[in-house]
């Protein structure tokens, strides 16, 4: 069994005892984790009573939250391995990624001066190409 207190609970530091329940129905399932869940006890109504069984409808309600809860934790936990995947992926296609001279291309560059004159300088030529399945890109960097 599990004791919940509107009153004078805590989700933080409760632990489901009479001395220390926890505040939400909610959080005395979350502490439990699984059904069969035990019985809670809630805040009575009663002046001479202390605690009472928690209602069917108040019990109905919590499992609700709770599963819609479940559920969402298991969504990210299924996005957060997709996206890890993903990452893994992309590294091992970045590992494939060569950088290497063209030697088609001149040795030295181009460019131009304030003046507007060409001149070409010496220095290496590198030509990247990064390509995967879906595209192919091709860059060509001088020095000048």
């Amino acid at each position: 069994m599990l004791y919940v207190s509107d009153k004078c609970g805590s989700d933080q530091d409760g632990d489901g005892t009479q001395q220390k329940p926890f505040k939400t129905p909610l959080r005395a399932l979350q502490f439990a984790g699984k059904e069969p869940f035990p019985v809670l006890y809630v805040d009575s109504q009663k002046e001479d009573e202390r605690w009472a069984v928690i209602s069917k409808t108040q019990m109905k309600n919590a499992k609700k939250a709770f599963n819609r809860e479940q559920m969402k934790s298991d969504s990210k936990d299924k996005k957060e391995a997709e996206d890890g995947e993903r990452r893994e992926k992309n590294l091992e296609e970045a590992k494939k990624i060569v950088i290497q001279n063209d030697p088609s291309l001149p040795e030295g560059g181009c460019c131009v001066p304030s003046g507007g004159v060409h001149k070409n300088l010496p220095g290496p030529t590198l030509k990247l190409v990064l390509s995967n399945p879906t595209f192919t890109a091709t860059v060509t960097i001088g020095t000048h």
